[in-house]
């Protein structure tokens, strides 16, 4: 189903006119016409029925009322929200590889991107003009798929901080593992007996993937110790990029079937 994430000052009123980049999306993107419906979601998750009433030059009028149930729309696209929890440890690429890992995931339903700076990035943290755009990414992800998941790009952290700010963030029962491209342990499982023997009651996930150049040999202990499972991927060594949307897509098939 087609979103428009609304405006994070929208406070339940029924009237909202768009200008500028919102009024394109919704005259020139997904190309409603007078009458047309949508449905919008508040930065809080709930669900309104937009509909347009006017479109004059550089903005449109939508009626608002809120959504109890789910309806059909006039725009109308199957939307699912995944039963697992999924948040990517993405540590942090060069150029703008970022970006696409963000967009990619978010349609995916991933319910965090968390970037992480680790010993092999180049990359820096996020600046103020990077969270800007990581934000602007996600919505337009969000309303290109009609994700029901409110993905939502988070302040870097390092690799070792990474148990615990999925504890604090999240939950306290999950299931942390890491991708990499060497052998680490003798009796090393794979994805698949891992999420066997995780069972149907993990409900989240943390996914750690690596920089280019992946982990070192001391990276690789600390995450083992935390309780994270390193993953083998037997395929082709992967671009950190391709690596982030496998796992992610592996781990949701995986898991749902269970």
């Amino acid at each position: 189903m087609r979103l428009y994430l609304l405006p994070p000052d929208f406070n339940g009123q029924n009237q909202l006119t768009l200008t500028g980049s919102d009024c394109n999306y919704m005259v020139n993107v997904l190309r409603l016409k007078e009458g047309r419906q949508i449905t919008g979601r508040d930065k809080s998750g709930k669900t309104y029925l937009l509909t347009v009433e006017k479109i004059k030059k550089g903005s449109c009028i939508l009626s608002v009322s809120a959504l109890e149930e789910e309806v059909e729309t006039t725009d109308a696209l199957p939307g699912l929200r995944p039963t697992k929890t999924i948040v990517l440890y993405q540590c942090l690429p060069k150029g703008r590889k970022m970006d696409e890992i963000i967009k990619r995931a978010t349609e995916m339903g991933v319910r965090a991107i968390v970037p992480v700076k680790s010993k092999n990035c180049v990359a820096e943290p996020s600046s103020s003009s990077k969270t800007s755009r990581y934000s602007a990414l996600v919505k337009e992800a969000i309303q290109q798929s009609g994700s029901l998941v409110p993905t939502e790009v988070m302040e870097p952290i390092s690799l070792e901080e990474i148990p615990s700010h999925f504890k604090e963030h999240f939950t306290q029962d999950y299931c942390g593992l890491f991708f990499h491209q060497c052998e680490l342990e003798e009796n090393q499982k794979n994805l698949l007996s891992l999420l066997e023997g995780a069972g149907a009651t993990v409900s989240a996930f943390a996914v750690v993937v690596g920089p280019e150049g992946g982990f070192d040999d001391g990276e690789c202990s600390i995450m083992i110790n935390s309780g994270l499972h390193p993953i083998l991927l037997k395929t082709n060594i992967l671009r950190c990029e391709t690596a982030a949307l496998y796992a992610v897509a592996a781990i949701q098939t995986i898991s749902e079937s269970l």
